[in-house]
């Protein structure tokens, strides 16, 4: 089983999430501060990077990461071309010319990420950007869920690609799942599902009334 060690990085605290196992670690959103993620993984053996979706804030450490590891890059698929583009990823706002395009792995729902005995299973959930990811531990029972889900709400769909009638079919699909499941969202602190059922008005049962 994964074990699992968080830090903020970036003027927006986004959460980076390094999973390690006997076979090797995962790196979830390095998102800034190269120079601290390359110091928290300089003992570690690398085996993939992962990114829950291509915003700058989630993606701002992969290129120096990816030169000193030599790790995959995974991301959802539809978010390639966003990873590639400042514009998109919000880069261009903040004045960089930043870009993530050494993309090894473009992934979909259902793909499994494996790393020795555990795994991660893709969930496809758009709306924060049109090709925003989770990531499914179901062996521990936890989902890294980025954008997508935080505790006491959900990502902006305001941005280049996102879409609010995505988002709430996304929150739908994330409600099928076991409410004692953990969430490790892409900032702020981690919560239960069941927890966000009294919080998110969109995090419905496909058994319950539909969504307006």
């Amino acid at each position: 089983m994964f074990q699992i060690t968080s830090f903020p990085v970036g003027s927006y605290r986004a959460n980076c999430y390094i999973l390690t196992n006997t076979a090797g670690t995962f790196v979830i959103d390095p998102g800034a501060e190269p120079d601290l993620v390359l110091a928290l993984t300089q003992h570690l053996n690398v085996k993939g990077i992962i990114l829950t979706h291509c915003h700058s804030d989630h993606i701002g450490a992969v290129n120096e990461l990816k030169e000193k590891t030599g790790a995959p890059i995974y991301i959802g698929e539809a978010d390639v071309p966003g990873a590639a583009n400042p514009r998109i990823s919000g880069f261009e706002d903040e004045g960089s010319d930043y870009r993530v395009t050494a993309i090894d792995v473009p992934v979909h729902d259902g793909y499994r990420i494996v790393l020795g005995d555990d795994s991660l299973t893709v969930i496809e959930t758009p709306g924060h950007t049109i090709g925003s990811i989770c990531l499914w531990d179901q062996k521990a029972n936890k989902m890294f869920t980025g954008d997508t889900l935080f505790s006491f709400g959900y990502g902006r769909t305001d941005y280049e690609t996102g879409n609010m009638t995505h988002m709430r079919e996304s929150l739908r699909k994330l409600a099928q799942f076991d409410q004692l499941m953990h969430v490790l969202p892409g900032h702020g602190p981690a919560t239960l599902l069941g927890a966000e059922f009294a919080r998110n008005p969109f995090l419905i049962r496909a058994d319950s009334e539909n969504l307006q």
